[in-house]
């Protein structure tokens, strides 16, 4: 069965019967304060589906301890990262999916080709806490757990922001309908 998590501050849900995807979105007031707005892809070493979720016969599937872990350190983002904000995120058996907003103040950069030190600080800085937390697990010191590089998109109107919104919701509800 695959597993996506979509997470956001106020409320969770469980796709009642299916096993489906745990889902959270973000409820925010508008801001005077400007962001730059990104998608962000990373993707499991080698695709391998490190967050399915664990069968039991005995009860409903549970989300895999690996994808806890990836879920305990997307929670804490907000904290562990001032000025940036997870708008949605979706986790799938391979891979990660997020709607990541950076606090302009944040995001100056002289050449508009190159990643915002930022966001790129925010994504080594993840890919490292979940990967050293997975690899106890596992047992298995120094593995990769994630692709070396990750794909981002700057996200440039709100019809654009609505759009991968709505594609994060989608594949959400397919899921809970399967």
């Amino acid at each position: 069965m695959i597993l996506k998590l979509v997470w956001a501050r106020y409320y969770q849900t469980l796709c009642e019967g299916s096993g489906g995807p745990l889902t959270r979105k973000l409820q925010y007031s508008q801001s005077s304060v400007e962001a730059a707005r990104y998608y962000v892809r990373l993707k499991t070493h080698n695709s391998n589906s490190l967050f399915e979720l664990e069968k039991s016969s005995t009860q409903a599937p549970l989300p895999h301890s690996l994808a806890k872990i990836v879920a305990d350190e997307l929670r804490q983002v907000e904290t562990n990262y001032k000025g940036i904000t997870l708008d949605q995120w979706i986790l799938e058996p391979d891979s990660l999916h997020a709607l990541v907003s950076l606090k302009s103040t944040h995001t100056k950069q002289t050449d508009q080709s190159r990643k915002p030190a930022m966001l790129s600080a925010f994504v080594a800085g993840l890919k490292a806490a979940t990967a050293k937390r997975i690899n106890l697990i596992r047992n298995e010191p120094g593995s990769p757990v994630w692709q070396r590089s990750y794909k981002e998109q700057r996200i440039e109107d709100d019809r654009m922001l609505f759009r991968l919104r709505k594609k994060l919701d989608d594949s959400t509800r397919a899921l809970c309908s399967s």
